[in-house]
């Protein structure tokens, strides 16, 4: 079958999580809301904003310093024409398939995030309006001490003295604020999630199949090269290809686990696909009623849940074992970078940490004895006993008499992508570097300014940031995407011959015409009809 025989995809997004579908949004979304301010387009010159932006859009506070004058904030460019998209995932046909499997799993109630935290690129208040809309104000949990908790200009000032540490940028946070701080359940975000898709008509789009290679061919049409995918479904062609499968790798334990590579006993990873919640060993003994035992380590906010629900399944004892302190923070991210930040140079958190109300449940079963916290202690080695179906572990500092029935690793994915198979292709013809298994992109998530290949989501992080794999990054990655977007399609017709047979360029012809809605939302205004 030749190339011209296949049907060519405008776009193909490989995976089916909150980044795959914040950009598949905004890729249909032609008034999309304001996420970045006017100095930080002039900051970051590759950032597009519409026009009608700049003209419209009022000033505001975004710092406490008095000497910071107002901003504004600008809204990116719209894409008004229809695109034809494709969703391919490994997992399921479903979007957020792995998510709301997680949440299911660890019986999460609410997400750690605040409410401005979402995929829909249409109303960055979207989420909480479903909330009034509905009346499920009850679902939502306050994030305290975020809003109208901070600290005195005294109190700043001493500390900085104290710490002898340059004071940094305070994020202004004031009353007007308080009601996005408030996290929603998992019930309500998932609706939100499925109202976006069904908004966009994106929720029948998902394809079950996983993508083994995928090669660029930079002559492919007259106008623009073609991607060929080969997936376990076929071969696949497109113009663009999004990719947002998060780590695209497997859980795996850490390689300074002593059980790696090749484990043995009851050892498994909390995100295994193939893992139960707990093995059929430990679970006949719980209906037995018989005493059962098991460690977890780690020490973000996946393993404190990891414990609570081992718990919560009548596991008698868990150890719970950190290598260093138990971090206790609302965000893994600081406020600042939550608040638009942009820049790239800063890519540590500072390790994971554990949020308020999980703390509080550690507490609670601290004090009854169902769960003791070990700070600073890691897993040396371990002896199993396959008559007794039990780990002795040697830890360091050792604990004497340590046994357990089983251990659960918490401790994350490693993202590397000069290991995921289906980008060797490119990496032979067009290779990139990488640092710390991330890929050197542009400025706007692209695998080189000549190859329209993009990431969002983890492997994004170099430019988005330590939150490149959370909900913020799924829209800023979202937005840097679509603008870029924006300026291939002008590009593309530029090419084009002009004779009307091909689809694609009929729909980016459409965006000549005037789109009554951003005249109605007042994002145009009748002057610029004259200039269509």
């Amino acid at each position: 079958m030749v190339e011209s025989d296949y049907r060519i995809h405008d776009v193909i997004i490989v995976g089916s999580g909150s980044c795959g579908l914040a950009v598949a949004a905004r890729l249909c979304e032609a008034t999309p809301s304001s996420l970045f301010s006017e100095s930080e387009h002039q900051r970051y010159h590759w950032m597009k904003a519409s026009s009608s932006s700049r003209r419209s859009s009022k000033l505001t506070r975004t710092s406490r310093r008095s000497n910071t004058a107002p901003d504004r904030l600008l809204s990116g460019p719209g894409i008004s024409c229809k695109l034809d998209i494709a969703v391919l995932d490994e997992t399921s046909d479903q979007w957020m398939s792995a998510w709301n499997e997680k949440f299911e799993k660890l019986e999460i109630s609410h997400l750690r995030s605040p409410m401005f935290f979402h995929p829909d690129p249409r109303d960055r208040d979207g989420l909480l309006e479903l909330v009034y809309r509905e009346g499920r104000e009850r679902e939502l949990r306050e994030i305290a001490g975020v809003v109208g908790k901070g600290l005195s200009k005294h109190q700043r000032k001493k500390k900085v003295k104290d710490s002898g540490k340059r004071q940094q940028e305070t994020t202004y946070l004031d009353e007007r604020d308080r009601k996005d701080f408030f996290r929603p359940s998992q019930a309500v975000f998932k609706q939100h999630c499925e109202d976006i898709a069904a908004r966009y008509n994106l929720t029948n789009i998902v394809e079950k199949s996983k993508v083994t290679s995928i090669s660029y061919n930079p002559h492919g049409t007259i106008n623009s090269g073609i991607f060929t995918l080969r997936t376990s479904t076929g071969t696949r062609k497109a113009r663009a290809v999004i990719f947002s499968a998060g780590a695209a790798s497997k859980p795996s334990l850490p390689a300074s686990c002593p059980f790696y590579p090749d484990h043995f006993g009851s050892v498994s990873h909390a995100f295994a696909k193939d893992t139960v919640r707990l093995p059929r060993h430990v679970l006949d003994k719980i209906s037995s009623g018989k005493q059962t035992k098991i460690a977890v380590v780690g020490g973000g906010l996946t393993s404190a849940q990891v414990t609570a629900t081992a718990i919560s399944s009548n596991v008698s004892k868990v150890y719970h074992l950190v290598r260093g302190p138990l971090r206790v923070k609302h965000f893994d991210v600081d406020l600042n970078w939550r608040r638009g930040t942009t820049t790239d140079d800063q890519r540590c958190t500072g390790g994971g940490s554990v949020n308020p109300e999980y703390k509080r449940i550690l507490d609670d079963h601290i004090k009854n004895g169902k769960v003791d916290l070990l700070e600073y202690t890691e897993i040396r080695d371990g002896i199993w006993d396959n008559y007794t179906q039990s780990w002795t572990l040697e830890t360091s500092p050792q604990i004497n008499g340590l046994q357990v029935d089983h251990i659960i690793y918490a401790t994350g994915i490693a993202a590397d992508f000069t290991t995921i198979p289906a980008l060797q292709p490119l990496q032979h013809t067009a290779p990139i570097q990488s640092m710390g298994g991330l890929p050197c992109i542009t400025d706007e998530l692209m695998w080189n300014k000549d190859i329209p290949f993009f990431f969002t989501g983890r492997l994004a992080g170099l430019r988005l940031g330590p939150g490149a794999g959370n909900l913020e990054g799924a829209r800023q990655g979202a937005e840097r995407i679509a603008g870029k977007f924006e300026e291939l399609l002008r590009g593309y017709l530029k090419r084009s011959d002009g004779d009307g047979g091909d689809e694609w360029w009929d729909a980016v012809e459409e965006r000549e015409e005037v789109d009554m809605r951003r005249l109605g939302l007042g994002r145009e205004n009748q002057f610029t009809i004259l200039e269509v």
